[in-house]
């Protein structure tokens, strides 16, 4: 029984300063993302100036909307006490379509495909739609990062109603993990990255795995990484659809 205890105080300790480094990572990334916004704002208005073409005010429009999404979410970490988070209706599949056309020039930048693969109806989540969005948007941008020139990202769900839940799957045909690699991503306390450089030369923070897998749990949720080495990976989040 004591062990018991012990292991769910751990636990209970590891989830509060897992929450208080989210919070420290968002109040640290407010400034450079007003900063960013605001270039963004600039583009997308065009004020000095008409953009040579459709796609530079499209993309300008797509980064001032990124932009702002990200500035609220930073905002609610900073502010909110995560236990206290609003759960809303979530409609799964426009967030995923939202998000495939949101990095779909990033994607097609790389020269990598990003497919949306989606059943003709999806029930809604009852979750925080931001936080979902949050988890998926940082799955897809380290599925692009890790696919070489010509491969293929999927963003797929489906519902198991049998067992009342969700399915949202991101695969690559990426550069893959090791086993080992996996579960010590996977592993109880880890706070690394699936990595911090990607074949196309992106370096990031090495907090994305991290920072997905806490929402997910959040979101009351399990993330699940299957990978091969130079075969690809699969993310796969299950998340609770709630009561009918």
């Amino acid at each position: 029984m004591e062990t018991g205890l012990s292991s769910v105080e751990a636990d209970r300790r590891l989830s509060r300063e897992a929450a208080a480094q989210l919070r420290e990572i968002a109040h640290e990334l407010l400034n450079p993302l007003n900063a960013l916004t605001a270039i963004a704002e600039i583009f997308r208005d065009q004020r000095f100036g008409p953009l040579p073409g459709d796609k530079y005010l499209e993309y300008a429009s797509l980064a001032h909307g990124a932009a702002q999404r990200m500035l609220q979410l930073c905002d609610r970490l900073v502010l909110e006490d995560p236990a206290a988070r609003s759960i809303e209706t979530s409609p799964v599949g426009q967030v995923l379509s939202d998000i495939v056309s949101l990095f779909g020039p990033m994607a097609e930048e790389r020269g990598v495909t990003l497919a949306l693969d989606l059943p003709d109806s999806l029930p809604k989540l009852q979750v925080e739609t931001e936080a979902l969005t949050s988890v998926v948007n940082n799955l897809v941008v380290n599925a692009i990062k890790f696919t070489p020139r010509g491969g293929r990202v999927t963003v797929s769900a489906r519902a198991e109603l049998a067992e009342n839940v969700a399915i949202l799957v991101i695969s690559d045909t990426g550069v893959g993990m090791e086993p080992q690699e996996v579960a010590r991503n996977m592993a109880p306390g880890w706070t690394g990255a699936l990595s911090t450089v990607g074949v196309h030369g992106d370096t990031g923070s090495g907090m994305g795995l991290a920072v997905v897998r806490r929402q997910v749990e959040l979101l009351g949720g399990t993330l699940e990484l299957r990978s091969r080495k130079d075969i690809g990976t699969c993310a796969i989040i299950r998340l609770p659809l709630g009561p009918v």
